[in-house]
């Protein structure tokens, strides 16, 4: 997506958010508890607290931000998607070297 010119920037947050979903479920579904629900897999990240303690405020912002644009239409900047690709990259950095 063309940041800088999408007026889609809302999926850009969805897609975001949900690729650190996948890596949540990828951990996840090591320890035999995958989630099929936002409250059972939340519910599952404190069971496994520690191995989530630190990526779980970037998770939660990812989630809050993806809430925004969905449910609140909230359009997202440029610069504000800008800021959540670290969020990602750190989620993923961190639980492929869990798996």
């Amino acid at each position: 997506i063309d940041l800088d010119n999408s007026s889609f920037t809302d999926w850009a947050v969805t897609g975001m958010f949900y690729e650190a979903v996948h890596w949540v479920e990828a951990f996840l579904d090591t320890k035999g508890c995958g989630s099929r629900t936002h409250s059972t897999r939340d519910l599952n990240m404190l069971k496994w607290a520690s191995a989530f303690g630190v990526i779980q405020a970037d998770y939660t912002t990812l989630k809050q931000d993806s809430q925004k644009g969905r449910y609140d239409c909230h359009k997202h900047t440029a610069n504000e998607i800008k800021q959540l690709i670290p969020l990602v990259d750190n989620i993923k950095g961190h639980i492929s070297q869990l798996l």
